[in-house]
């Protein structure tokens, strides 16, 4: 596990300093790469990665928008926790899993839409065998996450 000199808290996600390899610009503030040329960072608590495709660090002009990709390992979760001063929006891209809110069980699986609401207590786990990728937007990147349990930083490849 990385000490947290190299590891970004959730909550410094939204304006992290991001390097995208082959960024393009065009026009007043257009912004052109690839999810792969943000390079990937590793949970330090379980067996999830994320991608950042925007915050400010990489698209200064996109307000407060943080949107990312999460892939989950087989029998992976997120710690169970609430946001406070965001909308947030999942869009399973792959695999199948349950969404968790307030207790309550949901069966996900590609193509499942989630919009959680503001103070809600979830969490996503990937069910056994499956790994689950998810596309995650905030509409406020700079926003309160009160976790049940130590909370979730992310390690850059490049703090290796």
């Amino acid at each position: 596990m990385a000490d947290s000199e190299n590891s970004i808290a959730h909550s410094d996600l939204s304006d992290s300093a991001i390097d995208a390899e082959d960024l393009r610009e065009a026009g007043d503030g257009t912004r052109i790469y690839h999810e792969s040329a943000t390079g990937e960072m590793d949970s330090q608590h379980d067996g999830r990665s994320k991608h950042i495709l925007i915050n400010k660090g990489l698209v200064p002009d996109a307000g407060d928008l943080l949107v990312d990709v999460v892939t989950y390992g087989p029998e992976v979760a997120c710690p169970e926790h609430y946001h406070e001063g965001t909308d947030h929006f999942f869009y399973i891209l792959e695999g199948d899993g349950v969404l968790e809110v307030e207790g309550e069980e949901h069966d996900i699986e590609a193509g499942t839409i989630a919009w959680i609401g503001e103070g809600d207590r979830h969490r996503l786990f990937a069910r056994k065998g499956q790994q689950m990728k998810v596309f995650e937007y905030f509409s406020n990147g700079d926003h309160d996450t009160t976790f049940f349990g130590e909370e979730c930083t992310w390690k850059p490849e490049s703090a290796d």
